[in-house]
């Protein structure tokens, strides 16, 4: 299946915006944070070949301040943004060999991109898929990404779900977890429980307005799912910066979010996920 597919159909909502406890954010690896800047120094510090193996994809060209979230306005345009398909994210590939001596090499590269580009382009996808993703319910999957929520205001249900299975494998005994923390506007579908929670089921095996009907409430709750974790780790008095960068030649502004009681980047989709070895 197409990777854009996979993102788009059994992706629930996994970001970088918290780090295991042992771990420490290309932000944090170096000098203390004592105020704002010591993020960025940092950032440039870490930005080395050992920490992303295809660094020379990328040229760094400006870090600036953008605004204090000092309103109700901005703070929600905010939540609204990131949450968007405005929002840069990273694709990311690890891999770890071993060389000749026995020593241990470990390689990252970082591809930045936007969530949702199937509500854009679906070449390269099934008949299948691209059947159910046509010109006009691509619209309407746009236009319900561009929709700004107030989330101050509405009433919304919350579902906490986890469920352990296990199992005798050729490979010996398994264990599998399905843990999952969703908010949306209405009570959950059963084809969202099936496909998403459950696991049972494919979006293929539903009929094609079934299916659109599951994308439509998958993104409303990958959405609000997102701006509840933003409201959660974000706070108004916190600061927005920019990065400006060029990849492979294409310019891109990266928006993240430092905390004004730590002075820490809480909140970024693209760099914070990159751990340098300490």
């Amino acid at each position: 299946m197409n990777s854009k597919i996979f993102i788009l159909f059994t992706f629930l909502f996994v970001q970088s915006i918290g780090l295991e406890a042992q771990s420490v954010s290309i932000y944090e690896l170096g000098y203390p944070i004592t105020d704002y800047e010591d993020n960025f120094k940092n950032l440039l510090r870490n930005w080395t070949k050992k920490n992303i193996t295809n660094i020379e994809d990328f040229e760094l060209s400006d870090i600036y301040f953008v605004e204090v979230l000092t309103s109700r306005d901005r703070y929600n345009h905010y939540r609204n943004f990131f949450s968007s398909d405005k929002s840069l994210h990273a694709a990311t590939r690890g891999r770890k060999s071993m060389d000749t001596k026995g020593n241990i090499i470990e390689e990252l590269y970082i591809q930045p991109g936007y969530r949702y580009a199937e509500f854009y382009d679906t070449r390269g996808m099934n008949d299948s898929i691209r059947n159910i993703l046509s010109d006009n319910f691509q619209k309407q999957a746009r236009d319900l990404l561009s929709r700004e929520f107030d989330m101050d205001t509405l009433q919304l249900f919350n579902y906490q779900y986890y469920k352990e299975c296990s199992d005798t494998a050729s490979s010996g005994y398994e264990k599998q977890v399905r843990n999952h923390t969703v908010t949306s506007l209405e009570p959950l579908s059963q084809h969202y429980i099936d496909i998403v929670l459950e696991g049972d089921k494919k979006i293929t095996d539903l009929t094609v307005n079934d299916a659109r009907e599951f994308i439509l409430e998958n993104l409303i709750i990958e959405r609000l799912t997102t701006q509840v974790a933003f409201t959660n780790t974000v706070k108004q008095g916190d600061r927005v910066y920019a990065i400006n960068f060029t990849y492979h030649g294409n310019a891109y502004t990266n928006y993240i979010v430092c905390s004004s009681e730590s002075k820490k980047v809480v909140w970024d989709h693209l760099f914070m996920g990159i751990l340098p070895e300490q």
